[in-house]
């Protein structure tokens, strides 16, 4: 959920207060699924999500939908 701008491994430790272990071993499941996408910027990398990603965040923050009738 925090991928919505693009941010550093670095980061991400610092505002979920995971082990960089625990950040580096989610973003590596994150990765092989397709769902975020890693950019290097100089010594940086920076790791944002992708429009599946988006679709996954919103279906878990906005809810059960009812059924269409």
């Amino acid at each position: 959920m925090l991928l919505e701008s693009p941010k550093s491994t670095t980061q991400l430790v610092a505002l979920t207060g995971l082990s960089l272990g625990a950040v580096a071993g989610q973003l590596k499941v994150l990765l092989a699924a397709g769902l975020i996408l890693r950019r290097r910027t100089g010594r940086t990398v920076l790791y944002t999500r992708v429009a599946a990603g988006d679709v996954l965040v919103s279906a878990t923050t906005e809810g059960p939908r009812a059924p269409r009738v």
